[in-house]
């Protein structure tokens, strides 16, 4: 999916840019035919943001604030371009202030929200411009709004769960690293010198220990040289998307872990389809919106044939059977959602329901990880302790078996 870039005017307005998102060249004509929007130039494909990825800037625009601030004036009937007015008055940030206003330029310019929202790039969620998009073309954009500042606010609040669920395995695994590098960078090579300066020869056991400390001493920068040269191989020799398929197939084929990375993307595609269906949009643009949606290309490749089953009269529940990415109990309650009328509804009980056992997964993987953790580091003492033992008995025998007069 492209972003292009035309010069185009409707019919009584004046030439203007127009950002289209479509597949190819021909499928943005047509879309832009549909909206009698006759093309003037095509300027090529748009280019999506402006920060480099490696910028230390941080941007301190808030999609979030600014989403809860509009849609309750939306809500309230007040216009778009007032709404924004409002908004950028009352912005603390002056990078929010200047965003604010550059989106009512653009307005005041004869541009959609949704071509603006396209043209700010990352600044906005992936999702963001498809959904305003649709609320346009449907007539309910403050529907649409309140929908999205609910979504992102349970994706705000997913992501602060499982960060402050993180803060103590953490803080164990952390103090876990500097008892094991202080265990073999300092205590270590001191019980060693004692073999040494008695000219006595070391213990296998702690011949490997020293071994293990003179690697964590002068060695230690080999470990992340060698990833990185690893990683810069296989980019070179596969090319960066085949890299990034095989290690998205790996995360997905992970125990527990890839499950959860599966219901994670099931929670923005259900999401999506549930705000989608509950605003009439057309059942076809909306799978191929929610698919999009999906940044996992191994789960994405999953329902890339799902519009193509519904072309072919199938009902959505009978298009998502079978998926392996689906929710079991998914499909049966969206059957019944069908047979009564009420799919978004119904597709929104699925996502929250989804989104309450994801937490909870996330929750117990966090928990088997700190007993990993402690048991990790209960080890790693033992070896330690069990090899200066081993030593100190063959210290005290050396002393007793001297030479006697």
């Amino acid at each position: 999916m492209g972003l292009y870039k035309y010069l185009a005017a409707a019919r009584g307005e004046p030439v203007h840019e127009v950002l289209i998102e479509a597949d190819s060249v021909p499928e943005a004509l047509n879309k832009l035919r549909s909206r009698r929007i006759v093309p003037v130039r095509f300027c090529g494909e748009a280019t999506i943001g402006t920060s480099h990825p490696l910028s230390l800037h941080r941007s301190r625009v808030d999609t979030y604030d600014f989403t809860r601030q509009l849609a309750p004036l939306l809500d309230s009937y007040i216009p778009l371009e007032k709404a924004l007015g409002i908004i950028a008055e009352s912005a603390r940030e002056p990078e929010q202030r200047d965003f604010v206003n550059s989106l009512r330029q653009g307005l005041h310019e004869g541009k959609k929200f949704s071509e603006l929202v396209r043209s700010h790039g990352p600044v906005f969620p992936p999702y963001y411009a498809n959904l305003i998009e649709s609320g346009e073309e449907t007539g309910c954009l403050p529907v649409v709004t309140g929908e999205l500042y609910k979504f992102m606010g349970e994706s705000k609040e997913l992501r602060e769960f499982i960060i402050s669920s993180s803060i103590y395995p953490l803080a164990i695994l952390g103090v876990t690293v500097t008892v094991t590098i202080l265990l073999f960078t300092v205590f270590v090579p001191r019980f060693a010198k004692i073999f040494i300066d008695m000219g006595r020869e070391m213990p296998p056991s702690m011949s490997f220990l020293l071994a293990l400390s003179a690697f964590f001493s002068y060695a230690w920068y080999l470990v992340p040289l060698a990833v990185a040269g690893t990683f810069l191989i296989l980019r070179r020799t596969l090319g960066a998307e085949t890299l990034r398929l095989a290690w998205n197939r790996f995360l997905v084929r992970l125990p527990l872990f890839g499950r959860i990375a599966v219901d994670l993307e099931m929670c923005k595609y259900i999401r999506t389809l549930a705000i989608l269906i509950a605003n009439h949009v057309e059942i076809i643009r909306t799978v191929r919106i929610s698919g999009r949606i999906i940044s996992n290309p191994v789960v994405a490749a999953g329902f890339t044939d799902i519009a193509r089953k519904l072309k072919g009269g199938d009902k959505l529940s009978a298009a998502l059977a079978g998926n392996r990415f689906v929710p079991a109990e998914m499909v049966p309650m969206l059957r019944v959602g069908e047979e009564s009328g009420t799919v978004g509804e119904m597709l929104g009980r699925i996502a929250t329901h989804l989104e309450n056992d994801t937490r909870l997964k996330i929750k117990r993987l966090l928990s088997l990880f700190e007993p990993a953790v402690i048991v990790f580091l209960a080890l790693v003492v033992l070896v330690v302790v069990v090899s200066i033992f081993v030593a100190m008995m063959e210290i005290n025998s050396i002393n007793q078996g001297g030479p006697s007069i």
